[in-house]
């Protein structure tokens, strides 16, 4: 079968040469000035510079402690080719980060206020006129923005109704260590000033200044949201697991077969909510189990047990329909996730994620069937989890298959899709820039379900996610339901927590079976390939083995759901290690194939190419945690 699809559908080694890659060459007309800079605009500016040194006049005169202050673009100049740089600049008040689009944050001290004053007054180079032209209003950063939409009332009201006593605040970093050190000592000494608990770190990322703060009372809210350097003050956030089960039988080894003795399967790391070590069907598929975190007694293994027989067996758990990919991986199993109605605060699921990663560095691919239990993404920035995702699958070389969302507002969304104001957007950590994020589709319907075969499911939640990047990119069965959430007969099936065939649907049900694919992509070469390379030949052969996806479907289906690993566009993991790749670096370099080998099928008789390409392009953007929206793009 394989050779006959190799000969079906060659693949093509396109190897880059020595000239493909050259410098841009210079040049360019002047910078743009969005609109005449007179002297009312300049003087606008400098009363808005007034009222910032007068909000932040305690920190800046009597404490020496820099703050932070948003400046606003105007909405035609925020492509950063405009970006007020000059003005803003190290020795002015510098940008330090950003929040959505055309919103930058900058560094103030008393110095530099002052010589943002002075230039924004006398300057009138032509660069400089472009950067104060560029300019909406200036404006500092005060409680109200830390305390977010919660506000303090929502905090409060959290604070006394919540059964556990900690927060999560985020500090400014300003990105010298003499100003950022001096705002922590401040801030320390302001926490032992409101008789707190000392605060703890917690490793997020790069940049990200993150603190556990416990013992927190509503009256001191204000205080700790109005201190010069929070960025933020709110819960931490909660993630869990959402599915129900309807047993329809027993299982055996021809429902669900042990691993064939003599097969190197690939492995899958497995986050959730773990398998019964007694289960004599899914026990051989586990390489390892990790229960640290979770003890038994406040285990509930429905989920992670349904999660790993598809991973093991989903096609031959499904009738052996085809729809279902074929590959199989081998599991360790994670035990993250405590009992049904227990929800994890996002800092002791990191902790855990952290440590497993390095537990078991063999690992590849993780499967992260989780969604947060409130709040969606946004376009304004990434949520800290996805952050943190990525940072840790740059520096592991691994990937997070992670699971869109599911909506579970009755009644269920029908297709085409009502227009549902946002609220079926998905759902962090789905934000991950570097994961590869599944939505689902239905493989069965009947008179009363909302969709039909084929189509998204009624519950799968779409995007884009933050800066608009399309999530999710690929799709596969999650399953399908009435209006009511009655899946009989349109599910999914695997195992329970109790070892029975079980039914039940959910986006985190459609990607361990994507969980599955890329595995075997990553693990079935001769030669290790990227994470890149791998996330790349799943989502080209999701768009190759699908019908074309409109605009509408994007945010919904990806790009297609993957195709089967013996098609020869995951041709790669058949036999055939070869592969190209190419690294290129930003500052005015540039990459032109212009002899590109078009394949001698492609053309006519008259040697003119007739035929249709399509390319797939995966890259690690230049990611900054403190950039809001901005980092990807």
């Amino acid at each position: 079968m394989a050779d006959e699809n190799a000969r079906r559908l060659p693949v093509k080694i396109v190897i880059p040469q020595e000239g493909d890659v050259f410098s841009r060459p210079g040049g360019g007309s002047g910078r743009k000035v969005f609109g005449e800079v007179d002297r009312g605009v300049r003087q606008n500016l400098l009363t808005q510079i007034s009222e910032v040194r007068s909000h932040f006049a305690g920190a800046l005169q009597t404490q020496s402690l820099p703050a932070v202050a948003r400046v606003v673009l105007k909405e035609d100049s925020l492509a950063k080719s405009h970006r007020p740089r000059r003005l803003f600049s190290e020795d002015t008040c510098p940008v330090i980060g950003s929040q959505a689009f055309g919103q930058l944050f900058v560094s103030v001290d008393a110095q530099g206020l002052s010589r943002l004053e002075n230039r924004i007054d006398t300057g009138t180079t032509r660069d400089i006129e472009a950067d104060i032209s560029t300019v909406s209003r200036i404006e500092p950063y005060t409680a109200e923005n830390a305390l977010g939409t919660l506000g303090a009332i929502g905090i409060k009201s959290y604070i006394e109704k919540s059964s556990t006593d900690k927060l999560k605040l985020k500090l400014f970093c300003h990105g010298d260590t003499e100003a950022d050190d001096a705002v922590l000592t401040a801030f320390l000494a302001l926490l032992r000033e409101l008789g707190l608990e000392e605060a703890e770190q917690v490793a997020y990322a790069s940049h990200l200044r993150v603190y556990r703060l416990r013992g927190v009372t509503a009256d001191v809210v204000p205080r700790l949201a109005s201190f010069v350097g929070t960025q933020s003050l709110s819960p931490f956030p909660q993630f869990g697991l959402f599915a129900q089960y309807i047993p329809t039988g027993t299982p055996d080894e021809s429902t669900f077969p042990p691993p064939q003795p003599n097969v190197n399967y690939p492995v899958v790391g497995v986050i959730d909510s773990g398998t019964d070590p007694r289960n004599r069907f899914l026990t051989p598929w586990v390489l390892d189990r990790d229960e640290e975190d979770v003890p038994a007694s406040d285990q509930d293994n429905n989920h992670g047990s349904f999660v790993a027989g598809l991973i093991a067996n989903g096609r031959i758990l499904n009738h052996d329909d085809v729809r279902f990919p074929s590959a199989q991986a081998r599991v360790i199993d994670v035990v993250a996730m405590p009992k049904v109605g227990t929800p994890v605060f996002e800092d002791d699921l990191l902790a855990t994620i952290r440590r497993v990663i390095k537990k078991y560095p063999n690992c590849k691919v993780w499967n992260l069937s989780i969604s947060k239990v409130s709040d969606l993404c946004t376009d304004e920035a990434f949520s800290d989890f996805a952050i943190a995702l990525d940072d840790l699958q740059e520096s592991h070389d691994v990937t997070f298959v992670i699971c869109a969302g599911n909506y579970s507002k009755r009644p269920f969304r029908s297709w085409p899709a009502e227009d549902l104001a946002g609220a079926d957007r998905v759902s962090p950590p789905a934000d991950s820039i570097h994961a590869l994020t599944v939505g689902a589709v239905a493989h069965a319907d009947h008179a009363s379900t909302c969709v039909k075969n084929s189509e998204p499911s009624p519950f799968s939640r779409r995007g884009p996610g933050a800066a608009y990047l399309p999530k999710p990119e690929v799709c596969h069965i999650g399953g399908n339901c009435d209006s009511t959430g009655n899946c009989r007969q349109v599910g999914v099936l695997s195992l329970d927590g109790a070892g029975n065939l079980a039914e039940a649907i959910g986006t985190s049900f459609s990607t361990p079976l994507v969980s599955a694919i890329l595995a075997n992509v990553r693990a079935g070469v001769t030669e290790p390939i990227s994470r890149n390379l791998a996330k790349a030949l799943v989502v080209q052969s999701a768009a190759l083995a699908s019908d074309p996806v409109t605009a509408a479907e994007l945010p919904y289906r990806g790009y297609g759901v993957p195709g089967e690993l013996g098609h020869s566009h995951l041709c790669t993991v058949a036999g055939n290690s070869s592969y190209s790749s190419l690294e290129l670096h930003p500052h005015r370099r540039t990459f032109a194939k212009e002899d590109f080998p078009i394949p001698d099928c492609f053309r006519r008789p008259d040697n003119k190419v007739e035929g249709e390409f399509l390319m797939t392009l995966v890259y690690d953007p230049p990611r900054e945690a403190t950039a809001g929206a901005n980092t990807a793009v």
